[in-house]
């Protein structure tokens, strides 16, 4: 859908959403190419209007230089070239984020007082990686294992980026689970969290219970945008790689660390290549005798690319875990 036409519709509900309800008009919506006009009983309909107009904002796969899985920087460097504004602004706003970190950090290090304020950085640090989104989360979690490439008094800070990600909102979560796997929730779940039970850095989890079978499930939904946002991201600090790679004479090839980052991290947008991976784990260890390790079952019908549902499994990290059986499971983890 062209971005223009999509931001006019999604302006179009919005305004609806925030009348009062003595006055109800058409809600608009667009679907297969069609403007499509219903009326809608008044009456507590402003916070599922507003979840709509949010999910038609942030829709998937809009405005991308390509799509899930599919990285592509050459694409990507193309499809920025003609809008300059859009670049311009996101890099700003990372520079404008970041600046006083930076300056804080280098006069620390004039003043040799890094010592003194290394846990109040790291955690300035964790802070200012969350807020600055998706692909900053996970090149801060990558970065967390690089101490050549950052100081290693803050890259123990990263280390709690896996548990320091802010979820969306819950209730444009489930608006996407009914648009994605086109259900309605109460149809399909007995049971719903209305908050998510965990968030990361590309989606959160819902749990529920399945009304047909009865068995709990984990729901994950991936983040509205985050291709988009991801696009651009990677795009900005691959352009920005070579000036700071000589900068500062590091010898690793950063643009090929970026790109290798941007593949992987791409790939993991397409939530059905995390299915089947899911899947062919656990047959690979049962394959190997090792069926008491195993991944969570892949409820298929209620799975796509952006949600991905499956069995609930209780259970605990292995770094969390006083067990002792942790070091046998380490080893078949790193050995499967």
């Amino acid at each position: 859908m062209p971005r223009q036409t999509m931001a006019s519709i999604s302006k179009a509900t919005l305004f609806i959403a925030f009348l009062g309800t003595s006055y109800v008009p058409p809600a608009i919506s667009f679907q297969d190419g069609i403007l499509r006009y219903q009326n809608i009983a008044a009456g507590n309909t402003r916070h599922r209007l507003r979840a709509q107009a949010q999910a038609e904002a942030t829709a998937y796969g809009v405005d991308v230089p390509y799509q899930e899985a599919k990285y592509d920087p050459h694409a990507a460097a193309e499809f920025y070239k003609d809008r300059p504004v859009e670049s311009f602004s996101r890099l700003t706003k990372v520079v404008g984020k970041s600046s006083k970190f930076i300056a804080d950090t280098v006069l620390d290090a004039k003043l040799n007082r890094e010592d003194q304020v290394v846990d109040q950085r790291s955690e300035e640090l964790l802070e200012l990686v969350s807020d600055l989104g998706p692909t900053f989360i996970k090149i801060g979690q990558a970065l967390s294992t690089r101490t050549d490439l950052i100081s290693a008094k803050y890259a123990k800070g990263l280390t709690g980026l896996q548990d320091a990600v802010p979820p969306f909102s819950a209730e444009l979560g489930r608006e996407v689970i009914e648009r994605e796997l086109n259900i309605k929730i109460d149809d399909v779940f007995s049971e719903l969290s209305l908050q998510p039970v965990a968030s990361a850095s590309i989606g959160q989890v819902y749990r529920g219970r399945l009304r047909s079978t009865g068995d709990e499930v984990a729901v994950k939904v991936q983040r509205p945008a985050v291709l988009s946002n991801v696009a651009l991201d990677l795009h900005m600090l691959r352009s920005l790689a070579p000036m700071y790679q000589k900068s500062k004479e590091i010898n690793t090839d950063l643009v090929g660390l970026v790109d290798a980052w941007g593949e992987g991290f791409v790939n993991e947008l397409d939530y059905r290549a995390e299915a089947r991976a899911t899947t062919e784990f656990s047959k690979a260890m049962k394959a190997r005798n090792l069926g008491s390790v195993f991944a969570p079952d892949v409820v298929e019908e209620l799975s796509s690319i952006h949600v991905l549902t499956t069995k609930w499994v209780d259970g605990e990290r292995l770094s969390d875990s006083d067990a002792d059986d942790v070091p046998r499971l380490c080893g078949v983890a790193l050995n499967a």
